[in-house]
């Protein structure tokens, strides 16, 4: 079986598909509300297998999933501070791990399509890349501009809550970009559309609409009214798809020959 979207062929789900994307499930994490734990998905025996790989087919197929892998259970852990301060708590989002393989199983197969859509400055969160490379030109950048004498604005923008609070429309539009199958992008909206979460140790417990990306950006600049103007950029751009700047951890740095701002 397979399904067909603007001439792309998205092929049936295989076994050993299955099988590959269960050595990624890590073992004693906590279960979704189906208190299915990943210890039991590395045990299952050929024939469930077989029944997931062809159930993951229909799914990608018909752009339909359960509407039980729609609710997480969400568990709040204090980092530090004020425990009366919610903005101090780390929300623990616990999938049904069912729902963590089937999007593994998609993952293996456009993660080619989206590794080389990146530009080689992206370096987080990819194979054969390092940030170490970054750290390593920043202190290139800065001894040059010190034997040089040439002046180097350095802005280390936070973004505030990125994972949480970016447009899923966002996301799913840069996937498009990027060229991932349209059929991909269909199952990810299905995904992601009336997604709610409980939210538990709490004395209320409450539902409501669950959105997720992005990461820290630095910007180099020669001047701090460039910097600035590049800032106000970044911060507009960031509010179209739903992100804020952190400016309680955003840091701004300049050398000794960067002249005062007017």
């Amino acid at each position: 079986m397979c399904s067909r979207e603007d001439g792309y062929v998205i092929l049936s789900v295989l076994p050993s598909e299955i099988r590959h994307a269960i050595k990624s499930v890590k073992n004693r994490t906590a279960p979704g509300p189906d208190r299915i734990r990943p210890e039991h998905l590395k045990n299952l025996p050929t024939i469930l297998v077989n029944t997931l790989a062809r159930l993951f087919t229909r799914y990608l197929s018909e752009c339909k999933v359960p509407s039980q892998w729609k609710t997480s259970r969400i568990v709040l852990l204090h980092k530090k501070g004020d425990p009366q301060d919610i903005g101090n708590y780390r929300p623990i989002c616990l999938l049904s791990v069912v729902y963590k393989l089937f999007t593994r199983v998609i993952l293996n197969r456009i993660e080619r399509t989206l590794d080389e859509g990146q530009q080689c400055e992206q370096a987080g969160f990819r194979k054969g890349f390092s940030t170490i490379d970054h750290i390593h030109t920043f202190t290139k950048l800065v001894e040059v501009s010190r034997e040089y004498r040439m002046p180097l604005c350095l802005t280390l923008i936070d973004l505030k809550k990125a994972f949480d609070t970016v447009e899923t429309e966002a996301v799913l539009e840069a996937l498009g970009n990027q060229g991932v199958p349209t059929q991909y992008i269909r199952i990810f909206r299905e995904l992601y559309s009336n997604f709610t979460k409980k939210r538990q140790n709490l004395a209320i417990l409450r539902r409501h609409h669950h959105r997720r990306q992005e990461r820290d950006t630095v910007v180099i600049t020669p001047s701090i009214s460039q910097a600035e103007r590049m800032l106000a950029d970044f911060d507009d751009e960031c509010g179209k798809i739903g992100l804020q700047l952190n400016l309680t951890k955003t840091m701004f740095m300049r050398n000794g020959w960067v002249p005062n701002a007017p």
